[in-house]
């Protein structure tokens, strides 16, 4: 199984079950540029299946736009659409998670700025 490292920021604020048992979001990373000069950007499934990385780090510091650094290994995952089809995806299963730019951290720096106006 190979080990992959995504550096991006985040798609949207993550999914994460009443019980803390699955953590998902979205990580986007820009890879150059296109043929036409446009920023490229991938964009990964992560899945976090770890119950205290999903309660104190996710659940508290990640939100749309954070920035985060992930170690993890890919797996394929099936699923049905709506209609019934079979498809199937991959998602990068979290092994590390390092947060770069932390959502309370914002909260805070917005706050002191309301108030310093």
């Amino acid at each position: 199984m190979q080990t992959m490292v995504f550096t991006g920021r985040l798609a949207a604020d993550p999914q994460i079950s009443d019980d803390f048992g699955k953590a998902v979001f979205r990580l986007l990373e820009q890879r150059g540029v296109d043929g036409a000069g446009k920023p490229r950007l991938v964009g990964v499934n992560c899945v976090s299946w770890s119950k205290g990385l999903n309660e104190k780090v996710i659940a508290r510091g990640l939100a749309q736009g954070c920035e985060a650094v992930v170690v993890g290994a890919f797996i394929d995952t099936s699923y049905a659409t709506r209609d019934g089809q079979e498809r199937t995806a991959k998602e990068l299963v979290v092994n590390r998670l390092t947060v770069l730019d932390w959502a309370e951290d914002r909260e805070a720096h917005a706050a002191d700025t309301r108030a310093a106006a």
